[in-house]
């Protein structure tokens, strides 16, 4: 679930600073620039919350694919336009 949301979001700087003319280096400054940000902490941190709550609350779990959807809710906060 980490590695989809944070491969979503490197690919996400990536598109948004080269504007298209995509290099070898400027994958590699985006890559590492995530690496080292808050953003990826705070995508691991949801992450662990969210696997903690929902197998603490599993008899509860309707047909939904409740991984799937925090999979998306996170891609959507992190690849905001206002939270780069």
């Amino acid at each position: 679930m980490g590695y989809i949301v944070d491969l979503t979001v490197i690919l996400d700087d990536i598109f948004r600073t080269t504007t298209g003319n995509v290099t070898e280096n400027a994958a590699l400054k985006a890559m590492g620039t995530h690496v080292r940000s808050s953003r990826r902490n705070s995508i691991h941190q949801d992450i662990r919350s969210f696997v903690t709550e929902t197998f603490s609350m599993r008899s509860v779990i309707a047909e939904k694919d409740l991984v799937v959807e925090r999979i998306v809710s996170l891609i959507r906060r992190y690849c905001s336009p206002t939270n780069t």
